[in-house]
């Protein structure tokens, strides 16, 4: 014989309480999930089977920010013997840049002839253009998510911020009807705190984060551990040292001119540095403490009654 919860006349919305804990349940959990999976077609990122190499330009766009980007063509002038710093921190060419420079490599070089900061070659029109435009590809092929990209994830959230908006109105009307409500408030707080995570969204893609590791690992014996030697391995290579490992491989390898062109800042500045290579269930208990006999917060009322701490 199977009994059925019929709503009271006192009833908050003609639902009882344990009833609607249920139902809140399930459409917290169908908001949450379908979210995540909406929000992954964004976040995803291309397939790597067919994937090539990122240059070092885009790896350090992706492993850090512009600042490492342009630090990562340093190296690779430093390491060819093509410029260098003078102890207030200005850049001066000393040689033609390397064979095979990439179109930041030359950029940098260029705007080191009559001497210039690292702050100077970050944010001349000249770097800024070819590092807007290597962003865009990279935003192109799904590497990368830009502001806008992320906004549009950010959107996602609105559903589970409504489930949460339900809550807090069932919970208000509850309490106006004098009911208890404090399963259904243990319930909403991991929907909360759901809501507000969906907030953040990467700005690297996994598959961005995923090329990414697998450059490290081919390219590991130009970690900063193995104390590479640039002048052994070559300029591209120094470059991709410090793209793929941060400005810490600066450091190691060259660290009189890093404290000349004040590469310290940043490490301080982005974070770049020396890379070292149950809610259901609660809510459940919550719903599930409502029927139990004699439960604290059932306000007098049995779980067929409309009571049951769901309002």
């Amino acid at each position: 014989m199977t009994t059925s919860i019929v709503a009271g006349p006192g009833d908050t919305w003609g639902v009882p309480g344990p009833q609607f804990l249920w139902l809140y349940f399930g459409l917290a959990a169908v908001a949450i999930i379908g979210v995540l999976i909406w929000r992954r077609s964004y976040t995803g990122g291309p397939s790597l089977r067919n994937a090539r190499d990122l240059t070092p330009t885009q790896a350090a766009l992706i492993n850090g920010d512009r600042r490492l980007a342009v630090y990562s063509s340093l190296a690779a002038l430093r390491a060819a013997g093509s410029i260098e710093s003078d102890k207030r921190g200005y850049l001066r060419q000393v040689a033609p840049p390397p064979t095979g420079a990439s179109e930041l490599d030359r950029v940098v070089h260029a705007l080191t002839l009559n001497g210039i900061t690292t702050t100077g070659a970050l944010t001349h029109a000249n770097a800024r253009s070819i590092l807007d435009r290597t962003e865009s590809e990279l935003t192109q092929a799904g590497w990368i998510l830009d502001e806008q990209g992320r906004r549009a994830v950010r959107t996602g959230s609105l559903v589970v911020f409504a489930v949460v908006a339900l809550g807090i109105a069932r919970i208000f009307a509850g309490v106006a009807n004098d009911k208890p409500v404090t399963n259904l408030v243990l319930l909403m707080i991991p929907v909360v705190i759901a809501a507000f995570a969906l907030l953040a969204v990467p700005r690297v893609t996994s598959s961005g984060k995923k090329i990414l590791n697998k450059m490290r690992r081919d390219a590991r014996h130009l970690a900063p551990s193995q104390k590479p030697s640039w002048a052994t391995y070559g300029p591209q290579a120094a470059a991709l040292s410090v793209a793929v490992f941060g400005v810490g491989a600066f450091w190691l390898a060259d660290p009189a001119f890093a404290a000349e062109a004040e590469l310290q800042r940043n490490i301080a500045q982005t974070g770049t540095g020396y890379f070292g290579s149950g809610s259901s269930s609660s809510s459940s208990d919550s719903s599930g403490s409502s029927c139990s006999s004699g439960s604290s917060c059932s306000g007098g009322s049995s779980c067929g009654g409309g009571g049951g701490c769901g309002g």
